[in-house]
């Protein structure tokens, strides 16, 4: 990646549960600047402000910034303890620095902030309320295991509105699109579910909850740069791999592992989640693989990898021969190739529910740190016998916070249009004849097994 520039672009932040990765990235799609800092653990909502300002800062002085749009791990819930105006900014030519002060006021601010992330352990007596939402589970297990914090709050936010609250004092909740409300909340439900669920007054919920605004609407400016409304992490990624044309797919992994196909009408099937796509009419067919790159790394650690060296580990792993029946041998070896097959056996399920379904056979476009392993794409093309295409910009989030900027930029332009335009894969992983129809007939037997 380029270290200097000499063009404008977008500022692209993704908050992850570890980590925040940002980029700057022109309207051509190019990377020019790519950051990633480690948040300290326990995370707390300042370390979120912090990293972002950390990586503004790292940004090169003649990159003129013309947007800023930030993607995040959702449904995580940050608790504000007042309304706070935000600190005076001057305009200013997007290509000057954030100043000192300007800075740590507001992470200064931050600082009485309370972060509730989305897999954060809930009390051991709690129920998960039942219903298709997925936030108003996560505000009860809130209000159930920081009840003093809820009931001081102000606003809650998930991560983007926060970061996008922060810069321009706009509060909203950022609906990727209308048919999004079911997996959010409905207002009209929410005094029942306050009063039923929480045992608090209707109305106290419905004000700490920021009214709706659409995806790429422009919140407001910080030191003169339009601040677009962001979405959720993986919404971002299904648009950074230009998961938005019927027949196109991606497999974005990660701690957990989601594999996505775009189709042109709403299709309900056993073992497979229906979601509307951030293009009107269009819908997105996805099947989860829970806390597949979560074990894998508990593996390695487990075996001394503690620097979660997974080219290397997928190597050695590569080099144990293949068993057709029978048991791998007890060495780290094996039991990684015995771990790596069972998880790509578990995505070549999930692929075939969701091509039965949709009636596609795509190509899968690569998203996350997967992407990085060319040995472990290349394993599971072969296990799962199905092509990969790995794309320049393999962290889709990010690509996907630019096109919605410019689309933010310009309603006008068709989002679509520009991921075609935007994204470029570099190579593709497609399964080798021989080793795949190895695992295909593996597959059919351990299938037949189980059935």
């Amino acid at each position: 990646m380029k270290i200097g520039c000499m063009q404008s672009g977008i500022f692209c932040v993704d908050i992850g549960t570890s980590s925040l990765k940002a980029a700057f990235i022109t309207e051509s799609g190019t990377v020019m600047k790519f950051i990633r800092l480690l948040f300290p653990q326990p995370v707390q909502a300042a370390d979120w402000v912090r990293a972002f300002f950390s990586a503004w800062a790292a940004l090169p002085a003649d990159c003129t910034i013309q947007a800023i749009c930030v993607s995040g791990n959702g449904p995580s819930l940050v608790a504000l303890p007042h309304r706070r105006s935000v600190p005076k900014s001057e305009p200013s030519l997007p290509a000057s620095p954030v100043s000192a002060g300007l800075r740590d006021s507001i992470i200064e601010a931050a600082k009485d902030d309370i972060l509730f992330l989305w897999n954060e352990p809930l009390p051991p007596d709690f129920t998960v309320p039942a219903g298709t939402s997925l936030f108003l589970p996560r505000i009860a297990a809130f209000h159930t295991k920081y009840p003093e914090v809820f009931d001081a709050a102000a606003y809650l936010f998930s991560g983007p509105e926060y970061i996008a609250y922060l810069l321009t004092g706009t509060a909203v909740t950022v609906l990727p699109d209308p048919r999004y409300e079911a997996a959010y909340w409905n207002r009209a439900d929410l005094p029942h579910f306050a009063e039923s669920v929480l045992r608090i007054d209707g109305e106290s919920l419905t004000k700490l909850l920021p009214p709706f605004a659409h995806a790429g609407t422009v919140l407001g400016a910080f030191c003169g740069i339009p601040v677009i409304a962001g979405v959720p992490d993986f919404i971002a990624a299904l648009i950074g791999t230009g998961t938005l044309i019927p027949g196109n797919a991606c497999d974005r992994a990660g701690s957990s592992e989601g594999l996505n196909i775009c189709i042109p009408q709403p299709i309900r099937t056993a073992g497979a989640l229906l979601l509307p796509s951030v293009m009107p009419a269009l819908w997105n067919i996805s099947s989860v693989i829970p806390s597949s790159g979560a074990a894998f790394s508990a593996f390695l650690v487990s075996h001394g990898f503690l620097g979660n060296d997974y080219i290397g580990a997928m190597k050695r792993i590569a080099a144990e021969p293949f068993i057709a029946e029978g048991i791998y041998p007890a060495t780290f070896a094996g039991q990684g190739r015995a771990f790596v097959e069972n998880l790509a056996f578990r995505i070549r399920r999930s692929c075939d529910v969701l091509e039965t379904a949709s009636g596609y056979k795509p190509v899968y476009t690569l998203s996350g740190g997967q992407a990085y392993n060319p040995c472990w794409c290349q394993m599971k093309a072969d296990m799962t016998g199905r092509t990969f295409a790995l794309p320049a910009v393999a962290d889709a989030e990010l690509l996907g916070d630019a096109l919605l900027a410019l689309h933010g930029l310009n309603p006008a332009t068709d989002i679509a249009e520009l991921a075609k335009k935007l994204i470029r894969i570099e190579r593709y992983y497609e399964p080798d004849r021989t080793t795949a129809s190895w695992y295909t007939e593996k597959y059919i037997r351990q299938s037949k097994v189980h059935c």
